[in-house]
């Protein structure tokens, strides 16, 4: 495999190319650490005014859209091996970012909003363990509402050494990888279309999860991992840039977790 050309060599029209050429290859282990996390004093997260007047709300409405929002959660520690079919993945990709409706005019729209309807993002599938589709590496060819294959074979001890939290417990059945061509966007948007093109990839997640949520399929974001090494394997472009990924294995947490 024909190693990419270092990030160094490209001309920089944008201050976020700038940011991917310095980010580090992998999470500082400080900022994983349990202590940092989990254990974190929760007293910080909300912010108040105390000198406001405080007006109760009145109760929530109730849909099967709102249940679906109050299941959603990551799966957390050891789960048991559950295969990802077709239907499923066919069913994930298009609902978190495929093209399932159409504007009047025939303008194809998907599911999160996108400044300028530019859609600045990709998504790249790996399978692990499915009794329809083989092993490897695809892209969600979107225009097609299929999978592109490629690079064939089992990545499931790749991605135990790839990514930080993903060990023997997590028998994963999938990954999905998100990446943004930020320049789609900022054609008309200029530096923003950076911040547009992270907004969209929170949409994807939110997205992917709440519909593992409604398949039963545990679900997970993934942060914490070898960021050069997963553009190398993918062969991005110098203009294509790593989000975030999400990996879904076992089961989605239910009410009593």
């Amino acid at each position: 495999m024909s190693r990419l050309p270092p990030l160094d060599d490209a001309a920089f029209d944008f201050l976020y190319e700038l940011y991917h050429k310095n980010l580090p290859p992998l999470v500082a282990d400080s900022a994983l650490e349990p202590a940092s996390t989990a254990d974190q004093s929760t007293d910080t997260i909300y912010k108040t005014y105390r000198r406001a007047e405080t007006v109760p709300l009145g109760d929530t409405a109730d849909s099967p859209l709102l249940n679906s929002l109050q299941q959603r959660a990551s799966y957390t520690g050891s789960t048991e091996r559950r295969p990802i079919t077709d239907t499923e993945l066919a069913t994930l990709l298009e609902y978190s970012y495929g093209e399932i409706r159409a504007t009047e005019r025939g303008e194809p729209r998907r599911p999160v909003a996108s400044g300028g309807a530019r859609y600045p993002l990709e998504l790249y599938p790996i399978v692990v363990d499915s009794p329809d589709i083989e092993a490897g590496i695809y892209h969600y060819n979107i225009r097609d509402g299929a999978l592109e294959l490629l690079q064939q074979g089992d990545y499931s001890d790749w991605i135990r050494d790839t990514w930080t939290w993903i060990g023997d417990a997590d028998p994963v059945s999938a990954v999905v990888v998100i990446t943004a061509r930020p320049a789609r966007s900022a054609e008309r948007y200029g530096e923003m279309g950076y911040l547009f093109a992270a907004v969209e990839t929170g949409a994807v997640i939110q997205n992917l999860q709440l519909v593992a949520t409604d398949l039963g399929i545990g679900s997970r974001p993934h942060n914490g991992l070898d960021y050069r090494a997963l553009r190398q394997q993918l062969r991005l472009r110098s203009d294509e840039y790593l989000m975030s990924t999400v990996a879904f294995a076992g089961t989605a947490p239910s009410d009593g977790d």
